[in-house]
């Protein structure tokens, strides 16, 4: 039965037998669950035949479980307790167990061990030949037990590929599928999951590594056959690859670059989210991991030196080739490329970080010191000041460019001043030349002053527009949605100037009227084509400030809002369409006919004959007449301009056309209904989900777009706005003409004033100084590296410092659990040996004192057959024995006997015996033994504690108790038959032998040997009533 129970609990989903239950009806053994009153056996072959059948169902899971022995159990068992004993006891025995069982959820002994962090039974199970290590070492890592990994790493069954890419074929190798990982999850990428920097450093040390997957538009024939096979898995592998790549502890150890990857690989991940929609937010998630490092890095400037190195390196990818005339202007200025290069990747927290915006506001600034400490109304008249000023300084900087006037021009506040003023003035032109009235109206007139201005403007912010698209290049330059603006809006100013001279041409040649009035041109005319593109570059001229709103902390939220807000006009408008459409294709198919049919006879004087009906007549032909027509009279109702009589027909053909008339009023009411309950308050959430988007993190948007806008007047050149930028300078001619000479000579200038190393000279060439001294220390790529060394360190001490700030969470709870179990088992295994220990030296010193009483027996047996009867002698003899037992005890087990032989010989026994001869004896050998013990008294504590003693002691009253009233009775019996010496041998009278515990009077013995054994009774009473002494207890 036990078996049978025991089972029964391995397998929990298989049912008992018909001979493991018996019924309680009708004397027949079946299940109990069975047991029905009124079920007969013959009514149940059919249920037990299917309760057969789904007991061999293939998801019980444990029901074919591999058996366990008791001793594999008491193994495993042992491993999870921590009780080290038992598994040396298990794996050393005659029958050794296996070390790789595992329980009935597929845990050995070595991954229970690795779970509870147990490093000794670790390394005890690791000693063990053919000892299978498997997912223990995946375990290790996840726990973050870096003696562990290491012992694991360095065992002979884990290879160099095992770490990397070969762990999942070495398991498939040996059968061995994990429950708790993937396949893909090899050593290294667990270790990078988990950010265990020591043990990543370790598996990168013994040549562990993670390869990038391929793109995921790859066609390859490795990608095309891992699709085939498991397209889920295929996608699984590139996002916990791409959870290792974009981990810090990965980033930090394998990068010379951490920052550039970091840019990378999140907006590779922001890709790859709108690629594959299914897994869109674990790509994000990745994305903001990879942005968060990054932000992180930077948090570990500590002076503007460091931040000014990890934002000004310059890579590859940064490089332009800029004119040697830009060169030698920017010769010690900040070329901010990896600042650049995080507004290109779309880095927001970066470029919004405080540490950035300090730098970049002491760039902004420069030139100006005092500027941020000054109020508002003196900033003001500064800047009115400047603003007056500005003509004769940028007449004064295009002849003087390299003075103190052209250094306070070429700082990027004093651009952005100039530039936005010289935009205001446009725009105060515009006004002009909208509210004047020309004086004429002929077609092909000349421009005025105000126009001239105007295409002036227009000239000068085309050619800065051209310089821009030169210096960034058109993939930088169509990636700013505000160019796109500018690009719009100059297209029109010169379309409306292309226009105006097309109408001069005409006029010139004779081509127009003159006689005609305005309402009698054409509408393709080109003078009033222009004026209506004019007007529509106005309104873009005037959008186009908004771009400056950037720049203040109130009203550059709000602009940023607003483009959000288009974003979802945009998205509204398109199912917008979709409806009007569909409403506007239905109401024109409806009316098409009776319009047809009806406009003719409006237009043949129907109105003569409807009388006052006849703006049916006009109203129907006007709002339903063609699809153009229907749709924007189904526009306009959303504002209320159409008349909820519009789908009605005439009063005539109404009353013989009453269906159709209902069918379009219900359509007309369906689309009101559908177009502004719905849509337009669909288009009011979204707009209200983007503005609250943007004010959850209005700072940070602001910050980011106010850095775009700074950075774009932080390079060199475009110092002058339009129109004086087309003034041609001396500094333009010489650009010119070193490009010229460039261009049509054969060898290279160097600059004299920033070096820039080829691409394809060598180290010492790229070290070398202005003065041809080398120093490979004052390159900037080693003080960037040297700076990115110091704050990687930093981070990953704030990362074990943030981990050893953490709470005491449920692991820890359970490590401690696991410690005061072993330490416990291991206490345990103490105690079983310090009782084996003494009691094989209480067995030693039991031997050793029966040894010495019977040899004690032996000798007052001799002297008492040499002796007369006399009792003198014998209880001399019986003193010396008893001296003898212990100084022989005491020889023996000092330690040990030390109380029980200091009771015994300060005992009054001897006291008792000076009368008889033996004071001189006894007080000698009482003086040896106290000289004796004090000797020993200091070390006793140290060689056993107090709990021994006492449990000695209670051994040792006990045997010599035993053993000295066994030797009394000897010694008793032996004078009573010793044979007389001076007569004839007669029995001695008979004596009852004393029980155990002797009652002693003052009546005087009548035989002298009774009165040796009464002496001898009364020394051991006296004996052990010192050792009972509390003083001598102490000891």
């Amino acid at each position: 039965m036990h078996s049978a129970s025991s089972t029964t609990e391995l397998n929990p989903h298989r049912l008992p037998t018909p001979a493991q239950t018996p019924c309680r009806h009708h004397n027949s053994h079946l299940p109990g669950y069975l047991s029905v009153p009124g079920l007969t056996a013959n009514g149940i072959g059919s249920d037990l035949s299917l309760i057969s059948g789904v007991s061999n169902i293939p998801l019980q899971l444990f029901s074919e479980g591999q058996r366990i022995t008791v001793k594999e159990r008491e193994f495993l068992e042992a491993a999870e307790k921590g009780d080290k004993a038992t598994i040396v006891r298990c794996v050393q025995g005659e029958n050794p167990v296996n070390v790789n069982v595992s329980n009935l959820l597929g845990r050995s002994a070595l991954q229970m061990a690795v779970d509870n962090e147990n490093l000794e039974i670790v390394e005890l199970l690791l000693a063990q030949p053919d000892v299978e290590i498997g997912d223990a070492l995946l375990q290790a890592i996840r726990e973050g037990v870096y003696r562990m990994v290491e012992m694991m790493v360095n065992h002979p069954s884990i290879s160099r590929q095992m770490l990397g890419e070969g762990w999942a074929s070495a398991n498939k190798s040996r059968h061995q599928e994990s429950s708790d990982y993937s396949p893909d999850i090899s050593p290294v990428i667990l270790a990078a999951h988990c950010n265990q920097f020591e043990i990543l450093q370790l598996l990168l040390t013994r040549g562990a590594t993670i390869y990038k997957p391929h793109p995921c538009v790859c066609a390859c024939a490795v990608c095309e056959e891992k699709q085939k096979q498991d397209s889920l898995r295929y996608s699984l592998d590139r996002i916990n690859t791409y959870r290792a790549l974009a981990s810090p502890a990965w980033i930090s150890l394998t990068s010379c670059d951490p920052v550039l990857t970091a840019f990378k690989l999140s907006w590779e991940l922001q890709r790859l989210a709108m690629r594959e929609n299914e897994f869109k937010d674990i790509y994000v998630t990745l994305s903001g991991q990879a942005k968060a490092y990054a932000v992180d890095l930077l948090e570990q400037c500590r002076s503007s030196e460091e931040v000014i190195a990890l934002l000004d390196k310059q890579s590859m990818e940064d490089d332009d080739d800029e004119g040697y005339g830009a060169d030698e202007m920017n010769s010690g200025k900040l070329t901010l490329s990896r600042l650049k290069l995080a507004l290109k990747y779309d880095q927001k927290q970066f470029v919004a970080h405080p540490h950035t915006q300090q730098l970049l506001a002491s760039i902004w600034y420069e030139g100006l010191p005092g500027w941020r400490r000054r109020n508002w109304f003196v900033k003001s008249l500064i800047c009115c000041a400047l603003i007056c000023l500005f003509p004769l300084m940028a007449i004064y900087y295009l002849i003087f460019p390299r003075t103190p006037v052209g250094t306070l021009l070429r700082s990027p506040f004093m651009k952005f001043l100039n530039h936005s003023a010289s935009f205001i003035f446009f725009l105060f032109l515009l006004v002009m030349a909208s509210s004047s009235v020309s004086a004429t109206s002929d077609r092909g007139r000349a421009p005025d002053t105000t126009e001239v201005f105007i295409l002036v403007f227009v000239l000068g912010m085309i050619w800065a527009e051209c310089k821009q698209l030169w210096e960034e290049g058109l993939r930088a330059y169509i990636r700013q949605w505000w160019n796109w603006l500018d690009f719009i809006m100059l297209s029109l100013y010169l379309c409306t100037f292309s226009l105006r001279l097309v109408a001069a041409i005409q006029l010139s040649r004779g081509v127009y009227n003159d006689g005609l009035i305005r309402t009698q041109w054409s509408t393709s005319d080109p003078t009033l084509v222009s004026e209506g593109v004019f007007a529509i570059a106005n309104v873009f001229s005037f959008a186009r400030i908004i771009y400056l709103f950037q720049a203040n902390p109130y009203l550059g939220p709000l602009q940023i809002s607003l483009g959000c807000m288009l974003i979802d006009i945009a998205k509204f408008l398109l199912i917008f369409f979709l409806v009007l459409c569909s409403f506007a294709c239905g109401l024109n198919k409806l009316y098409s006919d009776y319009l047809t049919s009806f406009r003719g006879s409006c237009k043949d004087g129907a109105e003569e004959k409807y009388g006052s009906e006849a703006k049916y007549c006009s109203a129907v032909d006007k709002d339903f007449d063609g699809l153009p027509r229907t749709l924007l009279t189904l526009l306009w109702a959303l504002f209320g301009l159409v008349q909820n009589t519009a789908p009605k027909l005439d009063k005539e053909n109404a009353n013989n056309q009453f269906f159709v008339e209902q069918v379009g009023e219900l359509l007309f009411l369906v689309y009101h209904l559908m177009s502004i309950i719905v849509l337009l308050n669909m288009l009011i959430a979204m707009m209200s989900s983007s503005f609250q988007i943007i004010e959850d993190h209005a700072d940070r948007e602001w910050k980011f777009a106010r850095s775009k806008l700074w950075m774009s007047y932080f390079d060199e050149g475009s110092t002058l706005p339009p129109p004086f930028n087309l003034i041609i300078s001396p500094k333009s001619i010489l650009y010119a003409t070193m490009a010229c000479k460039r261009i049509f000579s054969s060898r290279v200038i160097k600059s004299k004033h920033k070096p820039k190393p080829r691409r394809g000279c060598s180290m010492n060439d790229s070290m070398k100084n202005v003065d041809g001294s080398i120093g490979p220390n004052n390159t900037p790529e080693y003080r960037y590296q040297d700076v990115m060394k110091r704050l990687v360190n930093r981070y990953i001490h704030q990362c074990k410092a943030a981990r050893k700030a953490d709470g005491v969470n449920e692991d820890d709870l359970n490590e401690i659990k696991q410690d005061i179990s072993s330490l416990r088992y291991e206490l345990r295994e103490d105690r079983k040996k310090e009782e084996a220990r003494g009691s094989s030296n209480m067995h030693n010193i039991r031997r050793d004192i029966i040894r010495i009483v019977r040899s004690t027996s032996s000798t007052t047996e001799q002297t008492s057959t040499t002796q007369d009867g006399r009792s003198q002698p014998g209880s001399t003899a019986s003193t010396e024995s008893l001296h003898s037992l212990s100084r022989d005890t005491s020889s023996t087990s000092t330690s040990t006997l030390r109380p029980i032989l200091l009771g015994s010989t300060q005992g009054s026994a001897f006291r008792r015996f000076d009368s008889a001869g033996g004071r001189g004896s006894s007080n000698a050998n009482q003086g040896t033994l106290n000289r004796s013990y004090a000797q020993d008294d200091s070390g006793l504590e140290e060689l056993v504690s107090r709990a021994d003693l006492e449990t000695m002691k209670r051994d040792i009253l006990q045997g010599i108790q035993v053993e000295v009233q066994q030797c009394l009775r000897d010694v008793l019996l032996t004078h009573r038959h010793r044979p007389s010496i001076d007569g004839p041998t007669s029995p001695p009278p008979p004596v009852p032998p004393p029980p155990l515990d002797v009652e002693f009077t003052d009546l005087p013995p009548n035989d002298e040997h009774y009165f040796a054994f009464r002496n001898a009774a009364f020394e051991y009473d006296e004996g052990m009533k010192a050792i009972k002494n509390p003083t001598l207890t102490q000891l």
